[in-house]
Parts: structure tokens; sequence; C-alpha cells
């Protein structure tokens, strides 16, 4: 006889249960219950957010944990407004209406919230009227501050470089300060210089399944790079979930990949070990504020490498700078350059490239066309 214990059976996950449709902790139950009026507004908004918050406002599929804790405080914020700065005392977020929405954006209007932000918080508010029973109630900005203001239009054309280059500040010099403080951080920073990352994508940047050979390459993004033979696949921390692919053209890239590749175990990502995405994330902007990495320091801010690395880019395969940086920005060398700057940077539209290059200066098209598109050559005069 074996005199080995028997191995005690495995413990299977335990998962919250869901409360019944009848019962009192139920969200739906509990909407539909509570009497009109009630003091319990946080209440009522949890269930609402409980019910619907992980929806995608227009997709049949979830958001990330990011849009829904920005919907969240965004949402506490607007009825916390609503009941304590405006004559909607007894306001319930189970009924939202115009006179509302106007209440609060008065409030927006005088704490001079920029355009982006407004525009943001009527989207939010888009979502929720949909969820409560009431589409399309949300109308356009024009409606709520008048067709003549300025947040009617929303500007995405760069008007200045936010290239680090363009503040004075050495990129590299300043990436090797960060990084004799924190490798981590550092490397982070220059994945977001070397390759365009956005700083999410950099911290969440895994190098062992990354690097891959052309034929393994979307087409989409390896088209615009003929020559290319290897390149860098982004799936972690992108927006939307959305991969792309990315050239590997210079020895400097190559270098990093390599040191990427030492640094970090394989399956785990660009970060101290043990720590998680939340206390990386704190740890990459508190060293950034140490090194006055700051608008209101510098003048500059990681996203800032994005914008350097987007313009070199363009510069590289356009022949002259880009407009921001005081290039022409027509015929056609500047169209191919936008579409490989868009898809190199995860844009689906190239005409979001203007945010990062300026107003291009060619002929307007009938359509935008996305990054994947192939060039088509204009008719014969």
């Amino acid at each position: 006889m074996s005199s080995k214990k028997p191995m005690p059976p495995a413990k299977l996950p335990v998962y919250a249960r869901r409360s019944p449709a009848g019962s009192p902790k139920n969200p739906q139950n509990v909407l539909d219950t509570e009497p009109n009026g009630t003091r319990d507004w946080k209440r009522l908004l949890h269930c609402v957010l409980a019910i619907h918050n992980p929806e995608h406002s227009k997709l049949l599929k979830t958001v990330s944990q990011k849009t829904m804790l920005d919907r969240e405080r965004f949402y506490f914020k607007f009825w916390d407004d609503l009941r304590f700065n405006t004559t909607f005392k007894d306001a319930d977020p189970r009924v939202l209406t115009n006179r509302q929405v106007q209440a609060v954006a008065n409030l927006w209007a005088e704490r001079k919230l920029s355009v982006a932000t407004v525009h943001n918080y009527l989207s939010f508010l888009r979502t929720y009227a949909a969820w409560i029973g009431r589409p399309g109630m949300v109308r356009d900005v024009a409606t709520y501050f008048g067709a003549d203001s300025h947040y009617v239009h929303r500007e995405r054309t760069a008007k200045v470089d936010r290239s680090w280059i363009a503040r004075c500040v050495e990129v590299e010099a300043k990436i090797r300060e960060v990084t004799a403080y924190d490798p981590w951080v550092g490397m982070q920073l220059e994945l977001c210089y070397r390759f365009g990352l956005r700083a999410k994508e950099a911290r969440h940047f895994r190098p062992h399944v990354a690097v891959i050979p052309r034929d393994l390459a979307n087409p989409r993004d390896a088209q615009h790079f003929p020559d290319c033979k290897q390149f860098l696949r982004v799936r972690y921390g992108t927006k939307g979930g959305r991969p792309r692919d990315i050239p590997v053209k210079t020895p400097e890239q190559q270098e990093l990949i390599e040191r990427a590749l030492q640094s970090v175990a394989p399956g785990h990502y660009v970060g101290a070990p043990g720590r998680t995405a939340v206390q990386n994330a704190n740890r990459f902007y508190n060293v950034l504020r140490r090194f006055e990495i700051t608008k209101a320091a510098l003048g500059v801010t990681a996203h800032g490498l994005r914008h350097q690395h987007a313009n070199d880019r363009y510069e590289e395969l356009a022949g002259e700078p880009s407009p921001v940086r005081g290039g022409a920005g027509a015929g056609d060398a500047d169209g191919a350059a936008r579409m490989a700057v868009s898809s190199e940077l995860g844009h689906g539209r190239v005409a979001i490239t203007d945010a990062y290059l300026g107003k291009s200066l060619a002929q307007p098209r009938a359509k935008s066309p996305t990054a994947g598109d192939e060039a088509v050559a204009p008719p014969a005069a």
C-alpha cells in the first residue's frame, strides 16, 4: 500500500450569486419599487450603473474598466451638481429632462470647461438617457450653448507642435534621467518615443509576444511599409482593444526591443514585478511629476512623445516637415504619409492625423479614407 496521503479535491472558484429578480437587493427591483422623491439618489444611481455601465453605447459589447470608471465619476458629479447647485433639489436619477441638462450645462459654461470636455460629457448623457428609456433626448451642443458658442465647433487640428523638441526638451537626455531613477518608467517612456505608443500601451506592453515577422503582420498595417521585415504587435492597453502592427525600422528600435526581452519575464509586461496595473500607472505619473514632465512645469507630457514620433515619421515618409512644423502638407506624398502615420498610431481615420500633424493643404477628399484603404489615383484631366 502506498503511504502517500490522498490529495484533497481542488476547490472550485466561488462567484458572487446574483440577487434573484424579486430580491430587495436586485438593482432593477430597487429602481422599480423605490418611491419618487427619495433622498437616497446615490443608491438609485448605483443601481442604474450596476445594470448598464458595462454596456457599449452603440455596439453589442462591453466597455473597458477605464470607460466605466470615467462614466461613474461623471454621473455622480452630474447628479450632485443637479441636486445641490441648481433648482432641481429633488432630481431623481431615473428621470432626465432637457431642462436639467441645460441647468448643468450652464454650470459648465461658468466653470469654463474645455470644448472637448463638454462634448464628452454630453456624449455620456446621451448614453445615460438611452439607459433610462429616453434615447435621443439629449440634443447637440448648440441647443445648450447657442449656435455661436465656441463650444459648438470642436477643433481637432493641431495649431502647435506638442513634441518635446518643440519645448526644447532633449528627449534622450530626459529619458536617461528618468531611467537612472526608475528603469521601468524610463523604458515605458522610451517605448512611447521609439514606437509612438500611448502611455497605457507602453505600461501594458508584453515584449515576448509582440515581435512578429512580416508574413504574420496585418496586411492593413504592413502595406504602408513594404521594405520592413519585422513588426511589433501592440495589443494590450489599446483603445477599444484594437491591435496594430508597428514597423521595426531603426537600430534604436531593435536595441530597445532586445533590452525589453532581457528585462521582462516571459508573459509579463513592462513594469515592476508584483505591481498591479493601477500601481504601475500611479508610479508612472508620480515619476513624471518628479522630473517635471508635466504641462505646468516643462510644458510636455508623455503623450507628447507620441506627437514627436508621429511628426518625425511623417517627415521621414513625406520628405518634408509636417504642416504643424512649417511644412506645406500638400501633394501625393502628404496623403501617403498620413495614411502610414494613422496606421502606426492605431487610428482608423486618416483625418485624426490633423490632431498630430496639422491641417493638410491638399484638396479635401469627399470621404476621409481609413488607414487600410488603398491609395486611388485621381482621374486624368
